[in-house]
Parts: C-alpha cells; sequence; structure tokens
C-alpha cells in the first residue's frame, strides 16, 4: 500500500470515528433540532468518498474529491449552528480557563455546544480532497 492510499484510509476512518461520535454527542437533539442530523450523514459521505477513492479512476476520483471539498462547508456550517450564528462566542475560548470553569462547576460537563468541533470535519474532507484529487489515474486501457 502506497502512502497516499494510506493517507486516504486513515482520513476514511476518521469519517468513520466522526459517525459514531456525531451520532452520540447529538443523541439527545434529533426530535427538537434536525439540523443534528447533517454532522453523520456528511461523515457517512466522506466515509464511502474516501474508501471509493481509493480505487477512482479519472472522472470518479475527480467528482469524489470535489463532494469532498464541498463537504468541508460542513464543518463552517456546523460552527455557525453551535454559536447560532454569535461570532463572538469564538473570542471567549481565547480568554476563558476552561479547566477552572469545569472546576467552580464541580467538573460537571457544560451545557454549552463544543463551538469549534464542527471543523474536524473539515479538516477531514480536505485532507481527503487533497489525497484523491492529487492522485487521479487515467483509465486503464483493457
Amino acid at each position: 500500500m502506497n502512502k497516499d492510499k494510506f493517507i486516504l484510509l486513515t482520513v476514511a476512518l476518521g469519517f468513520l470515528f466522526l459517525v459514531i461520535e456525531t451520532r452520540h454527542a447529538h443523541a439527545g437533539v434529533w426530535k427538537q433540532d434536525p439540523k443534528a442530523y447533517i454532522s453523520p450523514i456528511a461523515c457517512g459521505i466522506g466515509f464511502i468518498c474516501c474508501l471509493a477513492g481509493l480505487a477512482a479512476e479519472k472522472k470518479l476520483a475527480t467528482v469524489l474529491g470535489w463532494i469532498l471539498v464541498l463537504l468541508s462547508s460542513v464543518g463552517v456550517l456546523g460552527v455557525w449552528f453551535h454559536t447560532q450564528g454569535d461570532l463572538a462566542k469564538l473570542q471567549t475560548m481565547l480568554t476563558s480557563n476552561v479547566r477552572q470553569e469545569r472546576l467552580d462547576h464541580d467538573g460537571q460537563f457544560f451545557d454549552e455546544r463544543p463551538l469549534l468541533a464542527p471543523m474536524s470535519i473539515s479538516g477531514l474532507a480536505i485532507v481527503g480532497a487533497t489525497v484523491v484529487l492529487a492522485n487521479r489515474k487515467k483509465p486503464q486501457a483493457r
């Protein structure tokens, strides 16, 4: 297995793990907020695109690569949903002391959404797209 296929397989596994993680993280939210379905579905699509990209020839690889590029927008959209459009919340991440705040709350987890967690989808999608698009093969003659 060459290096590029190994990277693509690793990204595919990352998407698979994110399907599981986002399914768990959004477990109590499905009925109140249908947007919670977006991330596990997007991660599933990323997983399939990466696996298909392992063997795809030029035309299919181009399509899969661009699907992954478009999929990277899901992370940005997720940040928008998690901040509820208030990007000033991102500034508080730079000035807050999460460890101290958790200690003040008796070590309990916050009820807040993880603001930047959706960006992991964007990162995986961009890495996957880069590998797929950079390694497009010409169809083999029969």
